[in-house]
């Protein structure tokens, strides 16, 4: 517990701050995007919160991430795969650290596939998790805050947003479910050429010619 307070004391009063912002940035989402998209009431609120949540998420973990661990002002390397996992199982491990940087953008790739259509593949959310996670890493070592650039960090936060994507793949995969297509209607008609009608009595303008005819008079 001693080795989980000193990973993550701060994000404990830092998601104490931004959980009221979130919940009031909300509503005001909501009705600014009903307002300007026309959507219904359930459709702005689940897209707004969906972005609330996505931002504050993201500021936490930059948050969480960039926090200096106890009084170092060093920062350590460790490229040998596997070490850390080692410690973290070994006598006096801690495996606090390992489930935090499975489960650190498990959430953030589990909902911005449901917002983003380009990012609707596990392989590109694997790929930009991989990215960030060594962006992370770097930014760790040069800051200096004690932590560990370690590359069993990068390949946990990989796997962890290979799992929060294949979790909700199924729901963004309906969406991207083309809509089913309308039959064209085709106006039909009775006939396709018109009816001609015979008639074996002459026609009125014959039969007045043949009265006006001077062997006739």
């Amino acid at each position: 517990m001693g080795a989980l307070l000193r990973a993550f004391w701060g994000i404990i009063p830092a998601t104490a701050i931004a959980l009221p912002y979130a919940m009031l940035c909300w509503p005001l989402l909501t009705v600014r995007r009903r307002r300007r998209a026309g959507v219904s009431l359930a459709r702005a609120s689940a897209t707004a919160g969906a972005d609330v949540l996505i931002v504050t998420l993201g500021a936490l973990v930059l948050i969480l991430v960039t926090m200096p661990v106890g009084d170092s002002h060093s920062s350590t390397l460790d490229l040998m795969p596997g070490a850390d996992l080692a410690d973290a199982y070994a006598d006096g491990g801690s495996l606090w650290q390992v489930l935090g940087n499975l489960f650190l953008l498990l959430p953030l790739a589990a909902l911005v596939p449901l917002r983003v259509p380009r990012l609707r593949s596990v392989r590109r959310i694997a790929l930009l998790a991989l990215v960030l996670s060594v962006l992370v890493e770097a930014t760790q070592f040069v800051l200096h805050n004690g932590r560990v650039t370690s590359t069993d960090d990068v390949l946990l936060n990989t796997l962890g947003a290979v799992l929060g994507a294949a979790a909700t793949r199924l729901v963004w995969r309906r969406r991207d479910r083309p809509a089913p297509a309308i039959p064209e209607q085709v106006r039909r008609t009775a006939c396709v050429a018109p009816i001609q009608l015979h008639s074996s009595r002459p026609a009125p303008s014959a039969r007045y010619a043949g009265l006006s005819h001077p062997e006739r008079r």
